[in-house]
């Protein structure tokens, strides 16, 4: 079922929502953040959320993400409930997010809602950066092999999305994953992604708890596209973004200006919004 205009203006006066509440968070107890992916995209592109998307995106600096933890469960609107991943026992993925509890959202996943009502409320994602040091290329290897452990906490693996190669190697990590708890998969996730914080051997960036995909994962940025200075409008608010706004789009998306073919405006989480229930 596809969204119609007072259901996407709905979706998106959510999103906005969101936003606005991290960014008064932030602003108020001098915390950085940055607009992320599709979220930066339209700042830039549509000055204002793409028109087909479904949610937000934001990154924050690791010291800077556990101070926003501690101030947003002390002073956050009851309106938003923040879902971390270290409080369950199963597994969807290493992104906290904040969920809209007044946008409800018909869960189409096709199985048992495990994940703190992850799948049942539009969304915020939040990536969290570290410093790359030593040795990262093994860094990334271990994540990996981490996330595919993880993979033995879902409800089930959808193995027709991998080829042949990888699922074996799926089900392999994701049986010594079962023998593992999540807690302790969380904290080693959590050790391996710090390695390089504080060792000052390189001057580059890593999103350390994006999923083994290929767009976005082993993706390394330069220091200074995150030293807090550059901002990008949303409905006319200016909020906190990379700097080198180009350079960034263009390593992440390419022909980033290009508006893709209808074919591929696609909302990718939300198909049908529920009535204001909370």
């Amino acid at each position: 079922m596809a969204l119609d205009i007072e259901q996407i203006k709905r979706l998106h006066d959510s999103d906005y929502a969101l936003l606005d509440e991290v960014d008064r968070i932030c602003k108020k107890h001098n915390i950085q953040y940055f607009l992320h992916g599709g979220s930066f995209l339209g700042a830039v592109r549509h000055k204002d959320i793409i028109p087909w998307d479904d949610d937000v995106d934001l990154t924050f600096l690791r010291d800077d993400y556990e101070r926003f933890v501690k101030c947003f469960e002390e002073e956050h609107n009851e309106r938003f409930k923040f879902i971390d991943h270290h409080d369950y026992p199963k597994f969807f993925d290493f992104i906290p997010k904040i969920a809209d509890i007044e946008t409800p959202v018909k869960n189409t996943y096709g199985h048992e809602d495990f994940y703190g009502d992850r799948f049942s409320y539009v969304t915020l994602d939040i990536f969290i950066i570290d410093e790359v040091g030593n040795n990262h290329g093994l860094q990334l290897a271990i994540l990996k092999g981490l996330y595919g452990m993880a993979m033995g906490h879902r409800p089930s693996i959808e193995y027709s999305k991998y080829s042949v190669v990888q699922k074996i190697g799926i089900a392999v990590m994701a049986f010594i994953g079962k023998l593992l708890s999540m807690k302790l998969i969380n904290r080693m996730y959590d050790a391996v992604s710090k390695w390089g914080n504080g060792s000052n051997t390189t001057d580059k960036l890593f999103l350390s708890n994006e999923q083994p995909h290929p767009h976005y994962w082993g993706l390394v940025f330069d220091k200074d596209m995150y030293d807090g200075k550059a901002k990008e409008v949303i409905r006319g608010k200016e909020f906190p973004a990379p700097g080198r706004s180009d350079d960034w789009l263009t390593y992440v998306y390419g022909d980033y200006m290009t508006i893709p073919p209808e074919k591929e405006q696609i909302m990718q989480h939300v198909q049908e919004l529920e009535g204001d229930i909370r």
